[in-house]
């Protein structure tokens, strides 16, 4: 009676440490990116913005401001002029998109805001390749996870043709 070797699936092992491995260096090149970038931020021009109007504080808590990467503020007015102390509202400053948000600690000042505040000017190239390059492998991730479902379906399928193999495929005479 000679017996014949039934043929496997493939082995999926080496897919599954490539993505792990795509996901370790996309993660540690985006990290890099990130902090290339960030360190090059403070080297910027500062631009100064002066009485930009935010919010109507009677009906909301806080406000954007227009321009990212704020720096700080520096005067704060409510529409009838009086200058806003520091203490009656506190600045958020993202640290991914660098968008400013003024937030309102009082009930002494309703109504629309008057803010002057500085921003650094992102739009010099060397700052702007290195944000545009994190923002595109930031993205991969979305990709990543489509590659890690299509893994995880060609591990399903493997297991499958592994455990019922090929018809008419018989494994011994």
């Amino acid at each position: 009676m000679k017996t014949k070797q039934r043929n496997s699936a493939v082995d999926l092992t080496d897919l599954a440490i490539g993505i792990v491995v795509l996901g370790i260096v996309v993660s540690i090149g985006a990290y890099i990116l990130i902090t290339a970038r960030d360190s090059r931020l403070t080297d910027l021009p500062e631009v100064t913005t002066t009485n930009e109007t935010i919010g109507d504080f009677g009906t909301v808590s806080s406000a954007t401001l227009d321009n990212s990467w704020v720096n700080g503020v520096t005067t704060v007015y409510n529409e009838s002029g009086a200058i806003i102390p520091s203490g009656n509202y506190t600045l958020s400053i993202d640290s991914v998109t660098g968008v400013g948000t003024i937030a309102n600690t009082t009930t002494d000042y309703p109504y629309s805001w008057n803010v002057t505040y500085t921003w650094y000017n992102t739009s010099q190239v060397d700052w702007a390749l290195y944000d545009d390059a994190a923002t595109g492998i930031g993205e991969f991730g979305d990709w990543f996870k489509i590659i890690t479902i299509i893994g995880v379906a060609a591990v399903v399928l493997s297991l499958i043709f592994m455990a019922f193999g090929r018809r008419g495929d018989s494994t011994s005479y």
